[in-house]
């Protein structure tokens, strides 16, 4: 059995994706523009998150920060989830609601095989860990040392918890922390509100020279979810946003879509010339990933 140390991104991710450009794909609508999108995944390092992996499996790494998200993809059994209602899950006391119907799920791990190079990253918490039955939280370590052992290619992240199991402190313009140490250690990366945080500082973490995004910050029908709802950003998500573009200025920018993002900060717009016209970059740090632990 693999070491279970070789399970977490470490410093052998540290710059590891220098001088490459990222294109990732969210869950927003604008990912219907993109023209040539096949050719664009087929020359270009593709990141991809949550649900959308369902379309999107040719990707090269999959990330995805939600409990109820992993164990869908990761479980190649049906298995049973709580509708969460409300309150909170914290390190040694709860007070929390949930429905009591059982929804039933259908693993879908099938879908992650369909691509057998594709690096896959779980966020996770330390705790609470007894939100596995609950549609709400993250993954907990434990769980997901599990899918690394069933899993090949998969790895873990952390997203960061306070002694009291708050998520906090958060990205946020107005949290100096959250600027200071953005993306700076994987096993304490800040919540946002949503995945894309994650996403965002796991790319810096890797030191990617360029980040091409479709789908983030769109106005309309997000296909993130399982519901494909409108996504009505929270003030958490917004605070993230801006943090994002603070850290990482005019090397993160959106090919198409993007409203909300250009209501609140200087969100730069791509063009189609800065993404890789041959896969040869993209094969070189795919290589990498795949062989990170042999070096």
């Amino acid at each position: 059995m693999e070491s279970q140390n070789n399970f977490y991104v470490d410093k052998k991710w540290k710059n590891i994706a220098k001088g490459h450009t990222a294109f990732c794909i969210l869950g927003g609508p604008s990912i219907s523009k993109v023209k040539n999108l096949q050719k664009i995944i087929n020359n270009n390092f593709t990141i991809t998150v949550n649900h959308n992996i369902k379309t999107h499996y040719n990707s090269d790494l999959y990330i995805t920060a939600d409990n109820s998200i992993a164990r869908e993809y990761f479980e190649d059994k049906k298995f049973c989830l709580y509708k969460f209602t409300g309150g909170k899950l914290l390190r040694h006391n709860s007070n929390f609601r949930y429905d009591p119907t059982p929804i039933w799920v259908e693993g879908k791990k099938n879908i992650l095989q369909k691509n057998p190079n594709l690096i896959k990253i779980i966020a996770c918490n330390e705790f609470p860990i007894y939100n596995y039955s609950f549609t709400t939280g993250q993954l907990s370590l434990h769980h997901g040392k599990e899918y690394c052992n069933s899993t090949p290619n998969t790895y873990l992240c952390v997203e960061y918890r306070n002694e009291q199991g708050e998520s906090y402190p958060a990205l946020s313009p107005n949290i100096p922390e959250s600027i200071n140490k953005y993306g700076v250690n994987p096993l304490k990366f800040y919540s946002g509100g949503n995945v894309s945080s994650i996403l965002f500082q796991m790319l810096y973490y890797m030191g990617f020279n360029k980040v091409i995004v479709v789908g983030y910050g769109d106005n309309g029908i997000s296909n993130g979810y399982e519901d494909n709802r409108i996504f009505e950003w929270s003030n958490e998500e917004i605070h993230a946003m801006v943090t994002h573009n603070i850290k990482w200025g005019d090397k993160l920018k959106s090919l198409h879509g993007s409203e909300i993002c250009k209501e609140y900060c200087d969100f730069k717009q791509a063009s189609y010339d800065e993404l890789e016209t041959t896969p040869l970059n993209k094969n070189r740090l795919v290589n990498k990933l795949l062989n990170i632990n042999n070096g």
